[in-house]
């Protein structure tokens, strides 16, 4: 792992650019209507994301069902999820798919496959989970001297062939747990044909730089 500061125009032209535009231009509201509704199509063209209303769970809260298809609409891989925004965001060659799907699982958003045109097939790489999350950033950053709180992980660009996504969080020192300090952070992954996603790099922003908060007396 490497972990570098980033200085702050650095970090003012990640975000004003291609991020934010990125991350945040493909966002869609799960529609009113039962149709099937095509919502984001591959760079090359063979492959598209459909989204249609699912039936509610048994408590009544809204669901979703996502489908990647083949551009002819033969469906290859679909999963169902909470009613919430969901972005997209391909690969320059179409060869991977990350998606920010909302609810998410306990902070975390990203999904992603890779697609292989030639073969018509869609192989899931990474799915939301968590708790993984939240004991991968125990592990690197918790000590006995402070504790993770809560993280939230989303991929914003696809950059030299690796996916940039923007961790966020909290952590309060073990001896006052009613502080919680945030935290932001770039995590690079590399990608490589049908294999896990690999983590690369690391860095620690530097703004914004929000202060402290402590949990209110009761």
């Amino acid at each position: 792992m490497l972990q570098r500061p980033l200085c702050l125009a650095f970090l003012c032209g990640c975000l004003s650019g291609p991020l934010i535009s990125i991350a945040l231009g493909t966002e869609q509201e799960v529609p009113t209507s039962p149709t099937p509704q095509t919502i984001s199509t591959a760079p090359n063209g063979k492959f598209f994301v459909r989204r249609e209303r699912a039936e509610s769970t048994a408590l009544g809260l809204t669901q979703k069902r996502i489908e990647i298809c083949t551009e002819s609409g033969r469906e290859l891989f679909a999963w169902i999820s909470g009613l919430g925004a969901t972005s997209f965001l391909w690969s320059p060659d179409s060869s991977y798919l990350a998606v920010n799907d909302m609810p998410g699982e306990s902070g975390d958003l990203v999904r992603l496959f890779h697609l292989d045109p030639q073969a018509s097939v869609v192989t899931p790489l990474r799915e939301p989970d968590g708790k993984k999350l939240l004991d991968e950033e125990e592990a690197r950053h918790g000590s006995f001297l402070s504790s993770v709180d809560e993280v939230h992980l989303r991929a914003i660009e696809w950059r030299e062939g690796h996916l940039w996504c923007l961790l966020t969080g909290s952590c309060h020192p073990k001896r006052e747990p009613t502080v919680h300090v945030p935290f932001h952070h770039l995590w690079v992954f590399g990608v490589n044909g049908k294999e896990v996603p690999s983590f690369l790099q690391e860095w620690t922003l530097t703004d914004p730089r929000e202060t402290p908060v402590r949990d209110p007396v009761p």
